[in-house]
């Protein structure tokens, strides 16, 4: 699937009910990294691609630490 889709476009492709998908949505949502819009009496969700810059953010530098202090320890100091 690309771009913005239904909840009823995305529970055809999981194997879980429509009231789980819009459970998964809502705590998406929540965290920023989906974004929905009203089409009528549907609710249509798409990625925030700004929500995941910040994901990407923190893995960033939480990789980046955690590497460094491995990085010390392998070379004794």
């Amino acid at each position: 699937m690309k771009g913005p889709v239904s909840v009823g476009t995305l529970s055809g492709a999981f194997p879980i009910s429509r009231p789980a998908i819009s459970q998964h949505l809502r705590i998406l949502k929540d965290a920023r990294l989906v974004s929905d819009t009203a089409a009528g009496t549907r609710r249509v969700y798409q990625l925030n691609p700004e929500g995941f810059e910040s994901v990407r953010a923190y893995l960033d530098r939480f990789w980046g630490n955690s590497l460094h202090s491995f990085k010390k320890k392998v070379e004794g100091k």
